[in-house]
This record gives C-alpha cells, sequence and structure tokens, in this order.
C-alpha cells in the first residue's frame, strides 16, 4: 500500500506541475509590478528623503547595486570584444565570450522555497543584523534556562516563569517605544518578546501543570492575536513571522516526548488562526509558508514517530482543520492582491498543501478498506465545490485560483479509481475485455456498451500504471509481463481506434473525436513501454541506437497498416518519424566532440531509420498531402546533409590531428559537394529527385545554400592556420574551399538562369550579383587580414588590425584596386550603375584616409597608403571615367 501511495503521489505531483505553468507566468508579472512600483517610488521621494532612505537602506541593496554595477561592466567588455574575430566557431572557448549570468538556474524545490529562502537572506544580510542574531540566541538561552533549572530545582518555578514572563511583556513594550524612532529595532524586540511569552505560557501549563489548560490556551490565543494586531498596526512582516516562528518553535523545544498530541495540535490550531487573522488583511506571503512548513513538518515527523491506528479520532480532525486553515488561506492571498495583481495565487501553497495532505490522510487511513479511495473522492469533490463557489462569486478577480482547484478536484476524483479497483494483473484483461466492448458496441450500435469499453481500458491503464512491478534483470526484451501488459494497453486502444474510424457513421456527434484519441492513447502507451523496455535492457551509448530502431520498426509496422488496412488516420502518427530523427540527431550532436552517428551500433541504426524514412514516404504517397510530402522531402534532404558532414568533420579531424580549419572546410565541402551533385544529376533519378524537384533541386538547396553564405562570412574571421603544413596565400585549405563555394554559388546561379527556381524568381539577378560581389569583397579583406598576420605578426583581433597601420594601408591599397577594376570594367560595358557602386567604394578609401590613415602620417606605412591610393584614382581617372546615359529612343 505505501508503494502504492508513493506511486499516487508522484503522479499526482507531475500533474500539478503542468498546471504551475500557468502561475509562473504570474508571478513573473507580480515581481516586475512590485519592482517597478519601487522604482517609481524612489523617484518620486523628496531629495530629504532620498538622503534619509540612502543612509538606512539595507546593505543588500548595496550589493545589488555593485553586482549589477559589475554585470553592466562585463556586458559592456563583452560587447566590445564581440567584435573581434572569431578564431573556429567550432569551438565553444574560442567563441566571443558570452554575457555571465550572475544567477544560477533555479530547480523546481527552489522556485517553491523562493519566497522563505528569500526572506531568510534577507533577514540575515540586512537591518541590524547583530541585534536579530542576538536575538534569537537569547531566545534559545531563555529556553535552555528555563530546562536548566527545572531539572535542577534552584528556584521556585512560579518566580522563574513570572521572571521570563515579565522579561518577555518589558521587551514588547520597549519594542514597541522604541519603534517610533527605530523602527527595526522595536520590531525586533517585539518580535523576541512574543516568542518569550508563548514559551514561557507553553511551559507552566505542559511541564509544571500551573495554569489550566483552557486559561493558557485563552493566553496562548491572546498572544497569537497580539502579534497579529503589532503586525499588522505596523505593516511588519518580519514581526509576524518571527512571532510565529516562536510560537511554532516552543513546544519542540520545550518537548519531552510524552506529551498530548491533542495538546500539541490544539495550540498548532490556535497559531494557525492567528496566520488566518492576519491573511484577512494582508497578503504576506512569508508568513504563510512558514505557518504550512512548521504546521505540517512537525505533524509528520510526530506521526512518523508516535502515530498509532488509535489515535485517528483524536488525529483526524486536525488534519482537517489545518487543511482547511490553509485552503482558505490560499484564498485569501489570492483575493489580497492589489487590483492589478487580484487573481495572483501563491503556487507553492495551492499545489504543494493537497499532495502534503492527501500523503499524511492516506498514512491515517491505509488500514481502513478502500480509506484512500474514499479519502481522494472527497478531496476531488471538495476541490470541485470550492472551484464552483469561487466561479459564481469571483469569476473575473479568481480564474487562475478556480481553474487550478477545479483541476486538483479532477485529478484527485480520477485516483479514487486505481485505490478502488484492483492491481495491473487484471490491467491487460481489462483493456482486451475493453477493445471487445467497443466493437460488440459498434456492431449493435449501443452507446453504453462501446463507451463503457473505453472507461475499461482507462481503468485498466490507471491500474497498470499504479501497480506497476520493476522488471525483472533476467526478463527477456519486450517479452516480460510489465512490457506485455502496456503492449495489450496500447494493442486494445489501437484496435477500439481503427473500429470507430470504420464505424463513423453509427457514431454520436460528441463521439466523433474519440478515435483520433485513442490512436493517440494507444501509440503513446506502444512508444512508452517499448523505450521504458529498451532502457531496462541496454546501456549508453547503444540505448539510443536501440531505440532508433524501434522508432523505425514501429513506423514500418504502422506504415504498412496505413497502406493495407487504407486506415486514413493512421497517417497522424507517421508524421512524428521524421522529427524524432531530427531530435535524435541534434541530441546527439556535439560540436566539440568527435562522436559520430554513423559509427558502431548507431551505423546500423542510421542507416536502417533513414532507409525506413524514404520507405514510408514511399509508402504514404497517396495517403500524406503534397505539402506534406513536400515538405518532409526536403526535411529528410536536410537531416542527410547534416549527418554526413558531421561524420566526415569528424573523421578528417581524427585522420589529420592538425588546425581546427581542416573539419571547418568540412563544413563546407560535403554541403557544396550536395548541391553540385543534385543540380548536375539529380534529375536523372525518377524518385524522389525527379518526383519532387523543389524539394530537392529548388526549396530543398536554399537551406545549404545559405548556409555556404553564411559559412563564407565566418571563414573570413578565421586565422586560416593550416597546421601540420605551411600557409601559402592562395594554397591553403581555407582559400581553397573558400574558392570551391565561390565556384557553386555561380554553378547555382547558373543552374536557375537557365530553369528558374522559387528562390530565383522572386530575387532579381541584380541582387544576387550584388550579394556574390560583397561576398567577394568580404573574402578578398579577409585574405588581406590573414597575410598581415601570418607575415607581420599582428594579432588577429578586430582592435589590434584596426590599429595596425600596415592592416590599414594594404586595405586603403586593396579598395583602391577593386575600386578601379569596378569602374574600368563598367566603363567598358557603359554600366553607370556599376561605375557607382566603384565610385562609392573609392569614396569611402578617401574618407578612410582623412579619418583613419591621416593620424599617423608620419609613419612610412600611412604615407604609402596615400600614394598608393592617389595614383590608383589617377588612374581611375584617366582609364574609366562616368560612362554617358544611353540615348533614349523617342517615339
Amino acid at each position: 500500500m505505501n508503494l502504492i501511495l508513493l506511486v499516487v503521489l508522484v503522479v499526482v505531483f507531475i500533474e500539478l506541475l503542468i498546471l504551475r505553468k500557468r502561475v509562473a507566468n504570474l508571478e513573473k508579472f507580480k515581481e516586475f509590478f512590485e519592482s517597478r512600483n519601487g522604482a517609481s517610488s524612489q523617484t518620486k521621494a523628496s531629495p530629504r528623503s532620498a538622503e534619509k532612505e540612502e543612509r538606512i537602506k539595507p546593505k543588500h541593496a548595496a550589493l545589488t547595486t555593485e553586482s549589477t554595477a559589475a554585470s553592466l561592466s562585463t556586458q559592456t567588455e563583452t560587447e566590445t570584444s564581440s567584435l573581434q574575430p572569431v578564431q573556429d566557431p567550432r569551438i565553444k572557448k574560442t567563441r566571443r565570450p558570452r554575457p555571465v549570468f550572475t544567477e544560477p538556474t533555479e530547480s523546481a524545490l527552489g522556485k517553491k522555497l523562493a519566497p522563505l529562502t528569500e526572506y531568510l537572506k534577507n533577514f540575515f544580510t540586512t537591518g541590524n543584523v547583530v541585534l536579530k542574531v542576538g536575538m534569537i540566541i537569547l531566545f534559545f538561552g531563555v529556553s535552555f534556562l528555563l530546562k536548566y533549572a527545572a531539572q535542577r530545582n534552584m528556584i521556585p518555578i512560579e518566580f522563574r516563569l513570572a521572571g521570563v514572563a515579565l522579561g518577555g511583556t518589558a521587551l514588547i513594550i520597549a519594542g514597541w517605544i522604541l519603534g517610533k524612532k527605530r523602527a527595526g529595532f522595536g520590531l525586533v524586540l517585539q518580535g523576541g518578546g512574543i516568542g518569550i511569552l508563548y514559551l514561557t505560557v507553553f511551559a507552566a501549563a505542559k511541564l509544571y501543570g500551573l495554569l489550566p489548560n483552557t486559561f493558557s490556551f485563552l493566553v496562548m490565543f491572546a498572544l497569537v492575536v497580539l502579534s497579529g494586531i503589532l503586525a499588522v498596526l505596523q505593516n511588519s512582516r518580519a514581526l509576524a513571522a518571527f512571532g510565529a516562528g516562536g510560537g511554532f518553535l516552543a513546544p519542540v523545544l520545550m518537548s519531552t516526548g510524552t506529551g498530548s498530541h491533542v495538546m500539541l495540535f490544539s495550540y498548532y490550531a490556535l497559531l494557525n488562526c492567528g496566520i488566518l487573522g492576519i491573511a484577512w488583511f494582508k497578503a504576506w506571503r512569508e508568513l504563510n509558508l512558514i505557518g504550512f512548513l512548521f504546521t505540517f513538518v512537525i505533524s509528520g515527523f510526530w506521526g512518523y514517530n508516535y502515530y498509532q491506528p488509535v489515535f485517528f479520532s483524536t488525529t483526524e480532525p486536525f488534519l482537517l482543520l489545518f487543511f482547511l486553515f490553509y485552503v482558505t488561506i490560499s484564498i485569501l492571498f489570492a483575493h489580497r492582491q492589489p487590483v492589478q495583481l487580484r487573481g495572483f495565487i501563491d503556487g507553492p501553497l495551492v499545489f504543494g498543501l493537497p499532495i502534503v495532505f492527501f500523503g499524511m490522510q492516506a498514512s491515517l487511513v491505509e488500514n481502513f478498506e478502500y480509506g484512500v479511495a474514499f479519502s481522494a473522492l472527497g478531496l476531488g469533490a471538495f476541490y470541485i465545490i470550492a472551484a464552483t463557489l469561487l466561479w459564481k462569486r469571483l469569476v473575473e478577480g479568481m480564474r487562475t485560483l478556480t481553474e487550478a482547484f477545479l483541476a486538483l478536484g479532477v485529478v484527485f476524483a480520477s485516483l479514487a479509481i486505481p485505490f478502488a479497483l484492483d492491481g495491473h494483473a487484471t490491467a491487460s484483461a481489462w483493456a482486451l475485455e475493453g477493445g471487445a466492448m467497443v466493437w460488440v458496441g459498434l456492431r449493435q450500435k449501443r452507446v453504453l456498451a462501446r463507451n463503457f469499453g473505453i472507461l475499461l481500458q482507462i481503468g485498466a491503464a490507471v491500474s497498470y500504471l499504479f501497480d506497476v512491478n520493476y522488471i525483472q534483470a533476467d526478463s527477456m526484451l519486450f517479452v516480460n509481463e510489465v512490457t506485455l501488459g502496456g503492449i495489450f494497453i496500447a494493442l486494445g486502444a489501437l484496435f477500439s481506434a481503427y473500429q470507430l474510424s470504420r464505424h463513423k457513421d453509427v457514431l454520436k456527434k460528441w463521439e466523433k473525436p474519440f478515435h483520433l484519441i485513442l490512436l493517440g492513447w494507444g501509440v503513446l502507451w506502444w512508444v512508452g513501454v517499448g523505450v521504458r523496455d529498451i532502457e531496462h535492457h541496454s546501456s549508453y551509448p547503444q540505448t539510443d541506437s536501440y531505440i532508433l530502431l524501434f522508432f523505425a520498426f514501429t513506423t514500418l509496422v504502422f506504415a504498412g497498416i496505413n497502406h493495407k488496412l487504407k486506415w486514413p488516420e493512421m497517417k497522424y502518427p507517421l508524421y512524428g518519424y521524421l522529427p524524432i530523427l531530427i531530435i535524435a540527431a541534434l541530441a546527439n550532436y556535439n560540436i566539440n566532440s568527435s562522436n559520430l552517428y554513423f559509427e558502431g551500433v548507431g551505423l546500423a541504426a542510421w542507416l536502417v531509420s533513414l532507409a525506413v524514412l524514404w520507405l514510408s514516404l514511399y509508402l504514404m504517397e497517396d495517403s500524406w498531402g503534397d505539402k506534406a510530402r513536400s515538405g518532409y522531402h526536403m526535411f529528410s534532404l536536410w537531416l542527410l546533409i547534416f549527418i554526413l558532414t558531421n561524420d566526415v568533420a569528424h573523421i578528417v579531424d581524427r585522420v589529420v590531428h592538425g588546425a581546427d580549419i581542416w573539419p571547418f572546410v568540412c563544413f563546407a565541402l560535403v554541403p557544396g559537394a550536395f548541391i553540385v551533385v543534385l543540380l548536375g544529376f539529380g534529375s536523372t533519378i525518377r524518385w524522389p529527385i525527379a518526383a519532387y524537384r523543389s524539394s530537392y533541386l529548388d526549396d530543398g538547396l536554399t537551406v545549404p545554400l545559405f548556409f555556404l553564405v553564411l559559412w563564407s562570412l565566418v571563414a573570413n574571421l578565421m586565422q586560416g592556420d593550416p597546421a601540420p603544413l605551411a600557409y601559402i596565400p592562395l594554397f591553403n585549405p581555407l582559400t581553397i574551399t573558400q574558392i570551391f563555394v565561390f565556384l557553386v554559388i555561380l554553378y547555382w546561379i547558373r543552374f536557375n538562369r537557365d530553369t528558374p527556381g522559387r528562390l530565383f524568381q522572386h530575387v532579381q539577378p541584380f541582387f544576387c550579383w550584388a550579394g556574390f560581389g560583397a561576398l567577394l569583397f568580404l573574402w578578398l579583406n579577409g585574405i588581406t587580414a590573414r597575410l598581415v598576420h601570418l607575415y607581420f605578426g599582428v594579432p588577429f583581433t578586430f582592435q589590434s588590425m584596426y590599429n595596425s597601420v600596415i592592416m590599414q594601408s594594404a586595405v586603403s591599397i586593396l579598395w583602391s584596386a577593386l575600386a578601379l577594376t569596378v569602374t574600368i570594367w563598367a566603363n567598358r560595358r557603359g554600366a553607370r550603375e556599376i561605375w557607382f557602386g566603384g565610385a562609392v567604394l573609392l569614396s569611402g578609401v578617401v574618407l578612410k584616409l582623412f579619418l583613419v590613415d591621416l593620424s599617423g602620417t608620419g609613419t612610412i606605412a600611412r604615407i604609402v597608403s596615400f600614394l598608393a591610393v592617389g595614383i590608383l584614382m589617377l588612374l581611375i581617372g584617366y582609364f574609366s571615367p562616368l560612362p554617358p546615359k544611353r540615348e533614349e529612343v523617342v517615339s
């Protein structure tokens, strides 16, 4: 039963995590709203008040400012350094520095406890920390003094307790008086005094019997009310939290392990009454969480150590009472928010409370027949009723809380089924029986029978999940009790989906979607139990390969079923095969490792998977639409290029063991080779290339082509060291590969000029040539930078190159020579537009000379640059003046 309960709680927790996604957005909005209000109030403050506030600003604020400034400084340095050329985009350490994240990513538990941890952090880092810590130490000291004195009978107990009570009262009065001048100091004193009074009254009643139980509870209740009133009047969350914490700790510190749990829970009920009273006026999240944690943690600790079934009648009422307390508090918290945040809920309290309560409740009623089932049903009914009431009365402001309560009600009401039914031993039989009932209900046109069969399959699945056993270590793959049970559930759902699809004419309108739901349900069960069994019987990294083979087998079977049975809806699961392959390829991709896809078991797995991919595309010719088929062929091509590019690059890296430029050039050679081969010989392959020309020769080549363009741009930022070979200006791997890329682009332009594709039809040839010219221009600048780096020792960074007079002179001469070439060519062809392009480049050279080069006229390099540019401009003026306008034809 404990195992069942554990599984139930895990499943409920997973379900509730999904519900909390919507809450996360509201939490972020609340934080933004509060920070914005804080910034607005600081802006509107007067200079004197701002100066005063600066004097009393918590230390952590200064630390935050410093950290923020450091982050901004780091970001500025990052943005500056990002202008430097990257040496190798394949290695993460050579990429431009990334911004430094000042906060780590929080776990799910960290997000739940964030309000409490933030409160503790502020408590020990802001304000008068010494005073706060001293008060805590004093509180523990008083506790230990009382215990020590009691054990040795030193001073009459009446005088000891009276003295402590007077001291606590004095602290409260002093804190109230001093708090008018020094608020923080006074609040700490008041909190400590209230905690001491809690402890004193509890000790007088429980340890020494000096106060009647009724009177002691009244006094404690008065202290709860007093702490709440003081906290509300002074708007102090710290005082409320300190007083509540002291009250909760008092029985723990004074406990001897022999007290009455009824008195303990009654006392905690009084404390929670105070928290509930404060929640009526204030939305203090920290106080709510402190009360919730203390109440259920201490109660759970007592239950684990001392609970017996005979205590049920004296324990169950308190558990229900505590549950009602914090349900009410969560409703009040959502209702007491500002108008802009009305309905914002406390996620840890709303979703954590039912989980904790149900776990404790299940422990209390586990000896009762169907006790857990009735508890789940009652809890679900409670939340559904609460959601209904909130929806009718507070629909506008409480929508989020209402939806959360409704979802919780459905979840817990559904959990009553597995606790009332048998375990998973009969789940398989129920699933098959449910499928048979669906078939009978369709043949006999009985609505109740077929829908009861669906419900029976759902019940079988739920029972299977909650009573599933572990797979034995020596069991066979797929042929074991656990996996076969899940397979039978999947087969029952798929059989029912097929029957419903064939007999749509007898279904009611509201039954129409059921066949799709059952189809998805059956596929998920099939995939889930299969993957789980493979993971149990294999080890990493072979697991991924075996899972790929399992998906390939599943796809082949489903495609055959679709083709043989003419089941149109079966095409939908097949849509997911290619995305699964893409996700698997991306998940196993690591640019810094030498892992290969076609290696070991992965070789067989990927070859089979890709073969099944194109085979399924062939079998689904008549089932999928034109757009779906074209899109899947195109993405299949890209997947193949991606896998082969990765493996070729890593194989070359293993063989050469030299500079990183060798694998880098493979990232252009493989896609470029695909483009050349497809454009040259693709039309001769009837299927699939000729049949889907657009997917392989038109749209399918756009991504590889754009990748080559991006690669060419990135290549200009590479040093190009071909170690272990020597660098030769025009005969090195990087330069040769760049030339190959330019030839591929020219080949693509020429191919589309003869048979224009879709992209070429929407882009004018002028822009294609202009883009190609820009790539050539950047390439020549990159070659110049590498020459300056390798032969003149200038570091290959943007700042170093910019400050280098040699680089500036070389760039000026290069640009001038290019301008001369362009203008001469344009002059001879009479192309005024192109001539103006060369003129613009020449204007850039002139501006650069006077804005950059002129600052170092005394250096030889700057002098050479001015002379060379001047001579080239003279040549341009002589050989390539502006071509005349073409004569217009007059009609």
